[in-house]
């Protein structure tokens, strides 16, 4: 689709319209929609089966972040909110949990999740409770979720071979109309 001389493609279409449905759930629970539409946007990717191999590295990768952000909610509880837990402790679990990507052979879910981890940690409120910050590790997976079910549903793999099918025949009509008209022409203008 062209607006304004921009293209639109699938994949930019189906993460608005993934954003959208998430904005418009979490409006009815009242929760705010942040992480798990940044979620979202981290997992959707061109075709369901990148989104699906996209899917199982940003599970791993939102465990790790979310597990770390649950640790560091409980420092942060037991020192009664300190500053130097922010300071020293986040930076410390980013390290941590390279490191945890990377002995799990899962290098590319690292940007996801400390993304996760960091959106997670730096975002709890002063007096939240625990699970204020399991519901936030939960959005994560919510975001995941709805990428995954808008892409299998738009099925952009299905699409395409309906476009290579249609391309397929016209090209197969319009040698078949060049053909016949060879022929009616050879046969009005005998030599």
């Amino acid at each position: 689709m062209n607006f304004f001389n921009v293209h639109i493609g699938l994949r930019t279409f189906k993460t608005g319209l993934t954003v959208m449905l998430i904005m418009l759930v979490y409006h009815f629970l009242h929760q705010p929609a942040f992480v798990p539409a940044l979620a979202a946007v981290f997992a959707l990717r061109e075709n369901w089966a990148n989104t699906m191999a996209f899917a199982k590295v940003r599970v791993i990768s939102n465990i790790v972040g979310g597990g770390l952000a649950i640790f560091y909610y409980i420092i942060r509880q037991y020192t009664h909110n300190a500053d130097w837990v922010s300071i020293i402790l986040v930076p410390v679990l980013i390290m941590a949990g390279i490191i945890i990507h990377n002995k799990l052979d899962q290098s590319v879910g690292i940007v996801g999740g400390m993304a996760a981890f960091l959106m997670i940690a730096l975002t709890i409120p002063m007096d939240a409770t625990i699970g204020y910050v399991f519901l936030r590790v939960l959005d994560v997976f919510v975001g995941v979720f709805f990428a995954m079910v808008v892409n299998r549903f738009a099925m952009p793999d299905e699409i395409k071979k309906v476009e290579e099918g249609v391309e397929k025949g016209l090209e197969e009509v319009e040698a078949d109309v060049k053909s016949v008209v060879h022929k009616f022409e050879s046969k009005s203008h005998p030599d």
